[in-house]
């Protein structure tokens, strides 16, 4: 167990369990909350294009909910904030990144 993510602090996600471990802490999230993380969980430290969040969580290609993926991720970003090394960062014009503040 010692090389879990859950124990590391590495952002993990459990559709299995409907868990979500961020910073070695069990995050409380809605469903959308939780795709988006699991999301950018397997992108760790890579850059999500929106048309992709989109895709995988509401399963639209347009931009038609782009306000709503705002939205959703501005909810997340306090969740995790202040408790965590991870967090969501806005890369402007291509999407979001989970990004570990402390590795850097």
């Amino acid at each position: 167990m010692h090389g879990c993510p859950r124990h590391t602090g590495e952002p993990h996600h459990r559709p299995d369990r409907f868990e979500a471990w961020i910073g070695g802490k069990r995050v409380s999230l809605t469903f959308v909350e939780f795709d988006l993380i699991g999301e950018l969980a397997r992108s760790a430290g890579k850059v999500v294009a929106r048309p992709h969040l989109m895709k995988a969580v509401w399963g639209v290609d347009s931009s038609s909910g782009d306000r709503k993926l705002t939205v959703h991720m501005s909810r997340l970003r306090k969740k995790i904030r202040g408790s965590s090394p991870w967090q969501i960062e806005t890369i402007t014009k291509r999407g979001y990144s989970l990004t570990n503040v402390e590795a850097g």
